[in-house]
């Protein structure tokens, strides 16, 4: 399905269609400025993904969920990770918070989008465009704040199973309170299937620095060994989603002291197991010549990752008058990764196991230590003041690296001020400055303005940053593709790498104004976005062949620019649906070319009927435009649709739902990898 026919279906549904997001555009959120405030009150673009669409989306993780919002970019296929695109920025460039509080992983954030469990969300909020102002570094793309399931008064809870042909879960979530105290606890259990597909390589072995066919080796000894035990070819497997066993729990603690203070405590376990088999660029063999182990390419490899990570946090809110609200958060959170690389090849490449053949080992510890505090203070009901100051530390203890404790510090005031009745500013200041670098200031000035009753302009000015973090600056180590991947302030002769030099933080200004209006059974919203980044730190391939190494440099300036908009209406209570279009250029200002990997379109269909009260039938289109590649060649567009029906109390307490991802059986181009045709799931939830 094309753009053009997105666009014609999103004409006809314009006469009978509805999303839940017909109320949203006054749901109440906290993400875009720290305070409870309407979303139609925020200059800011904030969409939200509530509780009825995360419960009808058949996700099992909250990447599925965000697949489902038509202005994200996801891109699942391939062995390490997802990535997320908003508005075109880079996936690094969004910040993840669970309520509020900072998500801590790998520095490359690819794996977060799979371990958070759809069964423990209760709402994701997202802000489109920088928001350092509040949240300071990572978050110059956006923010994702995921709400977690709050305990109700009553004793209750869920039960959800699901099958699936290349998945199966489980997970549930108990609540309750008892006079002053609540409580609630989660737990999930994920076990999803490789997607897979045979694939041949065309070995190699570097040989006077050239790469030559294992038969075409010329020499005797280690030579000839070589060219004896490999073939020229072989069929093997390539992983487009890794194989995957992942277990979390988690819960918290809530409790009310007094009228005027709270305290809450929270944790949570992450086991997570990751399997994926793949081509390698670069693999070593046991075999010595001149004093060196000789080097092959695109041999088969397998790739083992076992997570771990344990989160406690625990807060504190004082209200001492109607006015002020003091709260105070501080959280640790440490994560353990063990990853190993194997080549099945091992016997051939000359050494005496599997486990002999390590490469690319990564041990790693790494600990956080986040403290936040909030004032919030209400002058009237025209003025509210907001000051907060964070303060965290990063220790890293890794055979990829090792540096001392990493400090930031940071403090911010934002003022919301309505001066006439229909204008309403959220403006403010932020000053960061961490250990290894200069500091950094960013503002944000932006408004509503009411030219109806039922109409909003807005418009938005923000500035956003991003330091290097500690991968860019210090790793040292070989990657699960056999390179070597070295930092900006990291020499190794051995692999060409002879000097360092600094990187500086990225640093954006966005600008944005939009438009917002609704009736009765419909909503619409548009909103036009500019934003320029000046060095942006990418990953770049250096030198030839098998000496090739990877590094990071501040090596362009980019502009991304474009409009989003999404029309919605109901003129019935059984039949539903949305309609979003994206459109994004963008474009690196250094040599004027478009920035790989960001689809100059996005849209998306959302419909929704209820035969009878307690059923639903639900289907999501999604469209993905035309890309560039790393070689500057167009990648084709594609599009999707998952269907879903929900049986709502098919007996007691007990909902029933089935669903087809890729209904029709669609492929993706073969740049961006594979996907499964029609993925079926089935399931149940059982409600206490």
């Amino acid at each position: 399905m094309n753009v053009k026919k997105i666009v014609g279906l999103s004409l006809v549904a314009s006469v009978f269609l509805y999303a839940n997001d017909v109320y949203k555009l006054d749901e109440v959120v906290t993400i875009g400025t720290k305070t409870a405030s309407s979303v139609s009150d925020l200059p800011m673009q904030v969409a939200v993904i509530g509780a009825e669409d995360i419960q009808n989306s058949g996700a099992s993780n909250v990447g599925e969920i965000l697949n489902s919002e038509g202005s994200i970019y996801l891109q699942t296929s391939g062995s390490n990770g997802a990535t997320m695109s908003i508005r075109g920025m880079a996936h690094g460039d969004t910040l993840y918070l669970i309520d509020g509080k900072r998500v801590t992983g790998e520095f490359s954030k690819t794996y977060e989008l799979d371990r958070i469990p759809a069964s423990m969300i209760e709402r994701i909020e997202i802000v489109k465009g920088s928001s350092s102002l509040l949240y300071g570094s990572d978050a110059m793309g956006g923010v994702i704040n995921i709400i977690t399931k709050k305990p109700q008064e009553s004793f209750g809870g869920d039960v959800t199973l699901t099958h699936g042909k290349n998945k199966n879960g489980a997970d549930l979530f108990v609540y309750g309170s008892k006079d002053k105290t609540s409580y609630r606890l989660y737990s999930s259990y994920l076990k999803r299937d490789a997607f897979r597909k045979k694939q041949n390589t065309d070995v190699k072995v570097m040989q006077a620095g050239a790469e030559t066919s294992p038969s075409a080796l010329i020499g005797g000894g280690n030579w000839a060994t070589l060219r004896t035990n490999l073939s020229d070819s072989y069929q093997v497997n390539q992983d487009y989603q890794d194989e995957l066993k992942l277990k979390s729990i988690g819960g918290g603690i809530t409790h009310l002291v007094n009228d005027y203070f709270k305290i809450d405590f929270d944790m949570s376990y992450l086991k997570e197991d990751k399997k994926s088999e793949y081509i390698s660029n670069s693999y070593a063999s046991n075999y010595i010549q001149g004093g060196n182990k000789i080097m092959t390419r695109y041999m088969p490899a397998e790739q083992t990752d076992d997570n771990k990570r344990i989160t406690l946090g625990s807060g504190l809110t004082w209200n001492p008058n109607d006015n002020l609200e003091l709260r105070y958060n501080i959280s640790y959170s440490k994560y353990e990764k063990d990853r190993k690389v194997y080549t099945p090849l091992w016997a051939e490449l000359g050494y005496t196991s599997k486990e002999a053949s390590l490469s690319g080992l990564n041990l790693s510890t790494i600990k956080h230590i986040n403290n936040d505090f909030l004032a919030t203070y209400s002058i009237d009901e025209n003025n509210r003041v907001l000051t907060g100051l964070d303060y965290r530390i990063t220790d890293v203890k890794s055979t990829a690296y090792n540096v001392d404790d990493r400090k930031y510090k940071a403090i911010f005031a934002q003022h919301e001020y309505r001066p006439l009745e229909k204008l309403n500013l959220v403006y403010g200041a932020r000053y960061d400055k961490d250990t290894i670098g200069d500091g950094e200031t960013s503002f944000s000035l932006g408004g509503t303005y009411d030219i109806a009753s039922n109409s909003k302009l807005k418009a938005n000015y923000s500035q956003g940053f991003r330091t290097p973090d500690d991968r860019e600056l210090y790793v040292d180590q070989t990657n699960p593709n056999g390179r070597k991947m070295l930092g900006a302030t990291v020499i190794d002769t051995t692999a060409g790498k002879t000097t360092t030099w600094d990187l500086k933080p990225e640093t954006s200004e966005t600008v944005e104004l939009g438009f917002i209006t609704k009736g009765d059974i419909w909503s619409f919203d548009v909103t036009a976005f500019k934003t320029d980044i000046k060095d942006r730190i990418s990953q770049m391939t250096k030198g030839v062949g098998a000496t090739q190494y990877q590094t990071f440099e501040n090596v362009s300036k980019s502009e991304i620019k474009g409009y989003e908009s999404s029309f919605a209406v109901s003129p019935r209570d059984d039949f539903m649906a949305k309609v979003t279009y994206s459109d994004i250029d963008a474009k690196n200002k250094t040599d004027n070319k478009k920035i790989t990997g960001t689809p100059e379109n996005l849209a998306s269909l959302t419909l929704s009927y209820f035969p009878r009260g307690d059923i639903e039938l639900r289907s999501i289109t999604k469209y993905v435009g035309k890309q560039t590649n790393s070689d500057d060649e167009k990648i084709g567009g594609f599009s999707l649709t998952n269907v879903k029906v929900v049986y709502s109390n098919a007996f007691k307490n007990t909902d029933l739902f089935a669903g087809v991802d890729n209904v029709f059986g669609k492929t993706i181009p073969d740049d961006l990898g594979a996907i499964e045709k029609s993925n079926y799931y089935v399931g149940m939830k059982y409600k206490f």
